[in-house]
């Protein structure tokens, strides 16, 4: 009867590997094939999956910056009105923000665009951090309501 740490606990197909298994395990000759096999596959898969996002993404873009450039519109209307005298400053520069944003939607590459959120990122994680839990309480309130 073998022991739970050589991995042969008797009637369990625990820890059973097959003899493939075992030479690669312990690095022995003539399995480098099959782990870069391996690798290759788990990368093309990779690759694979990056791209289904990719044209995800690019077939949403338009319709996000269409949403945006309504929002800006409703956001320049209320800041015109007279009870919002007080609020039109953050109004004016949150549509300004958000006119921005869905231009560079337009204009930009997927790759443009996830490039210069990384450096923004990697730039202020703080910032990131806060915009996230703003984000998230907002989403949570809207949720909730």
């Amino acid at each position: 009867m073998g022991s739970v740490i050589d991995g042969s606990i008797q009637g369990s197909g625990y820890g059973q590997r097959s003899k493939e298994g075992s030479r690669i395990a312990r690095g022995e000759p003539g399995t480098s094939g099959i782990a870069q096999a391996g690798k290759e596959q788990a990368k093309q898969l990779g690759s694979a999956a990056k791209k289904r996002v990719y044209q995800q993404v690019e077939s949403r873009r338009g319709d996000v910056a269409k949403g945006m450039r309504g929002l800006v519109s409703t956001l320049e209307s209320i800041s015109g009105r007279e009870e919002a005298k007080v609020a039109r400053p953050l109004l004016g520069s949150a549509a300004g923000l958000l006119r921005r944003t869905s231009d560079r939607l337009e204009n930009e590459t997927t790759e443009e665009l996830l490039a210069d959120a990384q450096t923004q990122v990697r730039e202020r994680p703080g910032l990131f951090i806060a915009g996230c839990v703003a984000a998230g309480f907002v989403l949570g309130r809207l949720i909730k309501s």
